[in-house]
């Protein structure tokens, strides 16, 4: 790569993190604000985010995804459970570990939750489905995820 093209490169990159702090800024936000109006910590909507794009997870990967301790995750998850929003069950490979799903109630929380952020952050409207899907793969590049669902906007 010669002088001229590092540069451009350098200046292209400086545009998009001007960028996409604003971005990233808004979108935490706005989860923390439709959190709080369905009665969720911010921790527990990105819990419900992260479900929802895998399935199911163990307590350990689900820490490991929101960065936060496994404990703090079982706590967390403790109460979402109370609540009906998710379920433990023993993995079937290895009967020590839980594995954590969506209940039904909790896709429709994580439904709502999605709605309300998409209502509030129409940023993303701008876009074709196609576009989505080419701005979601490079991000998941960039970041080191590709072929790993998206993690939830951070709180």
């Amino acid at each position: 790569m010669n002088a001229r093209e590092e540069k451009e490169r350098e200046t292209i990159s400086n545009e998009i993190a001007a960028l996409m702090g604003p971005l990233v800024r808004g979108l935490r936000t706005t989860l923390r604000s439709c959190a709080e109006e369905l009665e969720l910590a911010p921790g527990e909507a990105n819990a419900l985010w992260v479900l929802a794009g895998v399935g199911e997870l163990t307590t350990k990967d689900l820490a490991r995804r929101l960065d936060i301790d496994p404990a703090n995750a079982s706590t967390m998850l403790t109460g979402l459970e109370r609540r009906g929003l998710v379920s433990r069950q023993a993995a079937p490979q290895d009967r020590r570990k839980r594995v954590i799903s969506l209940t039904e109630k909790g896709r429709a929380m994580r439904l709502r939750l999605a709605e309300c952020v998409g209502e509030r952050q129409p940023s993303f409207r701008a876009l074709s489905t196609h576009e989505l899907g080419v701005f979601r793969d490079m991000l998941r590049r960039v970041s080191g995820e590709s072929g790993v669902p998206p993690r939830p906007p951070a709180t």
